[in-house]
């Protein structure tokens, strides 16, 4: 098994490297600290299994995601994170990671969410408790920037980079084929999301995620 390690914080890398080279039946394939490094390895290196950091720097871990599937399909992902909200293990599901691993795990839960996946098979750590369809229709109150940022659908992620690189809503409801009413929607519910009141919050919260 083929494992290649996506993470940009060098201790992880360190140590889950040593974890697989520890492991008679894997192998280490390569390592990279951000998108763009990522997507340049993975045509030579090959790997069968992705372990996945959400919170590196380059491109939105959806768009990491949907890039993967489409350019190397075989590829098995296991999204590797210390954040473990239900609704965000849910939708990385439905964009087709394969397994979720928290950063918390045990060299045992390693291995096993690696062959799990490389079979093709879903693994899902036992930590995670998923909340009974109904149970709640708010998503969680996020802590911290990326977890505001988990907070934003897709459309609004574009219309926060697309303000930030200083277009109008007219530009963005030209850019987006929307109505300057929908972009001025989107903007106040990100404002809402983001808890910010200006248009300078959102530039400053786009570069420190390296959305821009």
């Amino acid at each position: 098994m083929k494992v290649f390690i996506a993470d940009d914080h060098p201790i992880v890398t360190f140590g889950v490297a040593g974890l697989i080279r520890q492991n008679a039946h894997m192998e280490l394939a390569g390592t990279a600290a951000s998108s763009a490094e990522l997507m340049d390895a993975l045509p030579d290196a090959r790997p069968n299994v992705l372990l996945l950091d959400l919170n590196m720097p380059g491109d939105d871990f959806s768009l990491n995601v949907q890039m993967i599937k489409e350019q190397f399909p075989w590829l098995k992902v296991i999204a590797y994170t210390q954040y473990c909200e239900p609704d965000l293990i849910r939708r990385l599901l439905r964009e087709g990671v394969l397994g979720f691993l928290p950063k918390a795990s045990t060299k045992e839960d390693l291995y096993e969410a690696i062959t799990t996946v490389y079979k093709g098979e879903r693994y899902v750590h036992n930590s995670v408790s998923f909340a009974e369809p109904g149970a709640s229709k708010e998503l969680p109150k996020f802590q911290d920037d990326f977890r505001k940022r988990l907070g934003l659908s897709k459309r609004e992620q574009e219309i926060l980079e697309l303000i930030s690189k200083g277009l109008t809503s007219n530009l963005i409801g030209q850019t987006l084929f929307i109505s300057k009413h929908t972009v001025e929607t989107h903007r106040k519910n990100i404002l809402r999301k983001l808890d910010f009141n200006s248009s300078t919050e959102l530039v400053r919260f786009a570069v420190q995620q390296g959305l821009v």
